[in-house]
């Protein structure tokens, strides 16, 4: 019995999504929708968001990057399956090497909210919620893979078709 509690604990830790920075950092558990209509109000607060790299900016002592919302899981990855939310931005005194963080690439932040910024997209300006974040956390790409099973003699999948074990054709 004892083994089984030390297998368990060690699977169960193992399923765990963030690193233990970001996981014991505290952050504030206001909806996103709220600080985009006010957020002055929410200035100097932690938060953790998850989204996915839009673009980055190297400067000579910072480094910026648009991130577009997605809400995260009970993992700390961001659910972009679901809809976006909007966009916020982020900045950090170290170097973001845009070939690690390539646009399209899910990421998870924590760090305080700072400012907003001014984002012109088109004709058209944007306030984002800026974040200057402490920890940044890349997920690996999602594989896409199909794991089903039918048992004999129903369907097998393979990678090319379908196929049917027929066992009932035999002449009688």
């Amino acid at each position: 019995m004892r083994w089984f509690i030390i297998f368990l604990y060690l699977f169960l830790t193992a399923c765990s999504g963030l690193p233990n920075p970001m996981r014991s950092e505290p952050y504030s558990h206001i909806n996103f929708d709220e600080v985009k209509k006010n957020i002055s109000a929410y200035k100097g607060m932690p938060f953790r968001w998850g989204g996915v790299i839009i673009n980055i900016t190297n400067e000579e002592n910072t480094s910026q990057a648009q991130l577009l919302f997605y809400p995260l899981n009970r993992y700390g990855r961001p659910r972009v399956a679901r809809e976006a939310k909007g966009r916020f931005a982020i900045a950090r005194t170290k170097f973001l090497d845009p070939a690690i963080f390539k646009e399209g690439t899910e990421v998870t932040v924590t760090g305080i909210l700072t400012k907003e910024v001014n984002q012109k997209i088109g004709k058209r300006v944007l306030i984002l919620p800026q974040l200057d974040i402490n920890h940044i956390h890349i997920w690996p790409k999602r594989q896409d893979h199909n794991d089903r099973f039918y048992p004999y003699p129903y369907y097998y999948y393979y990678p090319s078709r379908y196929y049917q074990h027929n066992y009932f054709h035999y002449a009688f």
